[in-house]
């Protein structure tokens, strides 16, 4: 089920805000091609197309990561 949602649906989804995906996308955490892709073209700000399944493995991995700093 790659690139099937908008980022709403991808926020909504996923439990996060639209605005933590695009923070992990300008960061570099979500990379295009495996966690989204742009819809369309010649934009300024073009609709994305978010894949769950990869976004939601990297969410995992970065919590796991946070929560064994603390332990």
């Amino acid at each position: 089920m790659p690139f099937t949602l908008t980022t709403a649906e991808a926020a909504e989804l996923l439990r996060v805000s639209d605005v933590t995906l695009r923070r992990l996308r300008k960061s570099g955490v979500l990379k295009a091609g495996v966690h989204f892709r742009v819809q369309g073209l010649g934009t300024v700000r073009p609709p994305l197309l978010w894949n769950k399944d990869a976004v939601d493995a990297e969410l995992a991995k970065r919590s796991r990561r946070v929560l064994g700093r603390s332990c």
